[in-house]
């Protein structure tokens, strides 16, 4: 780790490698490349995380309206929240995945909702969680972005600052995409594996509890999509950095598989 950046009211970035900072706060992670190309950030948190994104963004010194694109690893509410913001506000592109565009636009909905969490209440930390992301799902959970589009792909590379190379990495949701910032040795995946959640005892590179998969098994054997980086980084959407090579984040995630 190249070293903390800041820590404002539970949001911590971190610089893992020249450009690239992971914004990482209790409930969701994002990540702001910031170089020469331009502002790439990859999800965005939930809507009620607005100034929580904003203090990222200062802290790798640009701001909300010099982000270039919003890429989106996969279209849940709390991934989507500050991209949404940024495309009716500064007009910011986004894109996602073609299968995973529906999803962003909630014309789809391959989300846990109320009808999956309310019979898992009973489990340890499954209402505490509930209970403080009710506030954070401002304008809903429906919350999307109508006019995302479809990487700009140039062969595996997105045409974007940072050019990341896609990886798809289904199950979680349809169009679940990875991001594998090759020349910053860093991968991006989103929530293909967490290190941590707050549903889950299990600490280290895990499965997330299996409603909030739209097909828990396919997630399952995607996770071998990931071997194809390099990267000594990987940044998931929940929980910490792995700092490692990915074929062993692949394997304790495999290992631990998920929660429940």
């Amino acid at each position: 780790m190249a070293g903390r950046e800041g820590d404002r009211r539970g949001l911590h970035v971190d610089r893992v490698s020249e450009r690239l900072h992971f914004a990482h706060t209790e409930h969701v992670n994002w990540i702001v490349y910031a170089g020469p190309d331009g502002i790439t950030l990859v999800d965005s948190g939930y809507a009620g995380q607005r100034d929580l994104l904003i203090a990222s963004l200062d802290e790798v010194g640009c701001r909300p309206e010099d982000v270039t694109a919003v890429l989106i690893t996969h279209g849940h509410a709390d991934h989507l929240g500050g991209a949404a913001w940024l495309a009716a506000d500064f007009g910011t592109p986004v894109h996602a995945h073609p299968a995973e565009v529906p999803n962003v636009r909630r014309d789809i909905v391959e989300q846990a909702g109320p009808g999956n969490v309310l019979p898992n209440v009973w489990r340890p930390a499954v209402a505490a969680w509930s209970a403080a992301i009710m506030p954070l799902l401002r304008g809903g959970a429906r919350l999307g972005v109508p006019g995302v589009t479809p990487l700009p792909l140039e062969g595996e590379h997105v045409a974007v600052p940072g050019r990341p190379r896609a990886l798809s990495v289904t199950g979680h949701t349809s169009g679940h995409t990875a991001y594998d910032f090759e020349a910053e040795d860093v991968l991006v995946a989103g929530d293909a594996l967490v290190t941590r959640h707050r549903t889950s005892p299990i600490s280290g590179p895990q499965l997330l509890p299996s409603i909030f998969h739209h097909d828990r098994d396919e997630a399952r054997r995607s996770l071998d999509v990931l071997r194809a980086s390099s990267a000594r980084v990987l940044l998931p959407g929940h929980g910490e950095a792995w700092f490692g090579p990915v074929d062993a984040a692949v394997d304790a995630a495999r290992a631990n598989g998920a929660a429940w």
